[in-house]
């Protein structure tokens, strides 16, 4: 049995337990990037992906975007920039089965 960070570049989660302030449980081999409106709409993330704490924050942003159930990453390889050709766009997109909102937000 191995850390999973060893194994694990990314984890998106759907539905993280959430603590008394608002974030979740993460130790120091993550970043976690929540929901870009956490913040400022006092509710829970549906939605949070950890980044492997190896994976330098120099080939790695988090885009804003704007939902509570989308949380978008971008990186870099060595051939390109941010969102650009030769980079990689991640979507954690948690789906509510009662509605369609957040399809209609992508």
């Amino acid at each position: 049995n191995s850390p999973i960070a060893d194994e694990w570049d990314i984890i998106s989660l759907q539905e993280p337990p959430i603590n008394q302030i608002g974030n979740t449980h993460a130790n120091t081999h993550w970043r976690v990037a929540y929901l870009m409106t956490k913040a400022t709409l006092n509710s829970k993330p549906r939605a949070v992906t950890l980044v492997n704490s190896q994976i330098s924050t120099n080939v790695w942003e988090q885009v804003p975007f704007p939902s509570l159930d989308i949380v978008v990453i971008c990186m870099r390889t060595t051939r390109g920039t941010y969102c650009y050709r030769n980079t990689y766009a991640l979507f954690n997109i948690y789906n509510d089965c009662k509605h369609n909102c957040t399809v209609d937000t992508l």
